[in-house]
């Protein structure tokens, strides 16, 4: 095979190679797989290493709200914590930290709480004080159903305090 043609055929091949590149970094998840985050989502913190938003979370009293906060931080596919579990009078914070919009459904729809996805695009937040023990699961409708996906849950205790 003269050089040339061998030239020409390494040289497309890299091309291909970078093209595909491009394409997979364009189209690639920037999901769970893209952040650092602890076990109870209050620390989050970009793959680049970019620091995640701080919270700051101004909540309204309405309730017994005894002045604890529980952060539940939405990411792309997912919200973490999935499941928490927290006393009566305390206040659950939902922050939007990732790239997509998100919304925060119950799935009792006679339930009116939750944010809907025009008020939850990323950097947005949202914050309920649940003062009734129960379960109460929610989901995202845009990544998922009332059981699959990104789904989640507080369970809320009498806890006495």
């Amino acid at each position: 095979m003269p050089a040339n043609t061998r030239f020409h055929r390494t040289h497309r091949l890299v091309l291909v190679a970078a093209a595909a590149g491009l394409i997979v970094t364009a189209c690639g998840s920037d999901g769970p797989d893209a952040y650092t985050v602890t076990e109870d989502g209050s620390d989050v913190e970009a793959a680049d290493g970019a620091p995640g938003a701080e919270t700051d979370t101004a909540v309204p009293v309405d309730g017994e709200f005894d002045g604890e906060i529980v952060d539940v931080i939405a990411l792309d596919n997912s919200f973490r914590a999935e499941t928490i579990e927290v006393r009566a009078g305390t206040a659950v914070h939902w922050e939007n930290r990732g790239h997509n919009d998100h919304n925060v459904l119950p799935t009792d729809e006679s339930e009116s709480w939750g944010a809907q996805t025009e008020e939850f695009v990323p950097g947005d937040e949202y914050t309920r004080v649940f003062d009734e023990p129960g379960t109460y699961p929610y989901y995202c409708s845009i990544h998922g159903t009332k059981d699959i996906g990104m789904v989640g849950t507080v369970v809320v205790t009498d806890g006495g305090h």
